[in-house]
């Protein structure tokens, strides 16, 4: 195992802190305090060093928490897809349901995720890496969609649909503006899915 490197900070000698180190610094503070709370000093002075440690991995604190929103996103993508069983619908509502958990689970994170609070991410990196991480998620709506008969033209769309279903029904749910539950989630969205194969099989008539 290699040995981690160490730097002398307040009189000490302390090992350094990488990535990982100052990414669970930031987000116990956010968890705890908000994202506003996030800062480049409030991360050094919880682990202990000075600001320019910090800058030596991160450029921002923007950069912090883009990077902690694309661990989410990434997260919340293989989540979704453990273990699924083979029938398309049954692992459609598996998958809402594992969502609409795991936004119970890290609500602070998930707020961050999609950008909910005003904190500072580019969106657009992390929209970017959450489209490529979640293509596993895509097939199985696929599948669900076209009765596992082939590919469904529009999956994408489909899948920013189900999306805004799913993010909606939570960001309401977060704000406490309607009391939606993981049964109103699932019965949504199969309502969705079983409009969206009745369509495809129509044009395959047609």
């Amino acid at each position: 195992m290699a040995e981690r490197k160490t730097r002398r900070s307040r009189g000490a000698l302390r090992p350094i802190a990488g990535r990982e180190q100052i990414l669970a610094a930031a987000r116990a503070i956010g968890v705890r305090k908000g994202w506003n709370a996030v800062t480049i000093r409030a991360m050094a002075q919880g682990l202990g060093y000075t600001s320019p440690l910090l800058y030596e991995h991160f450029r921002d604190k923007k950069d912090v928490l883009t990077q902690l929103a694309i661990d989410g996103q990434i997260c919340l993508s293989k989540e979704l897809i453990i273990d699924l069983p083979k029938a398309p619908d049954a692992a459609v509502l598996i998958m809402v349901e594992r969502y609409w958990s795991f936004m119970l689970k890290n609500k602070k994170i998930y707020r961050l995720m999609n950008g909910m609070d005003g904190a500072p991410i580019d969106r657009k990196k992390v929209g970017s890496i959450a489209q490529r991480s979640f293509e596993a998620a895509k097939a199985v709506i696929r599948d669900m969609s076209t009765g596992g008969n082939g590919q469904a033209n529009g999956t994408d769309l489909l899948m920013d649909e189900l999306w805004a279903v799913l993010h909606g029904m939570a960001a309401l749910y977060l704000d406490r503006s309607a009391p939606f539950d993981l049964k109103r989630a699932q019965d949504c969205v199969a309502k969705l899915l079983v409009g969206t194969r009745k369509q495809v099989q129509r044009l395959r008539r047609g």
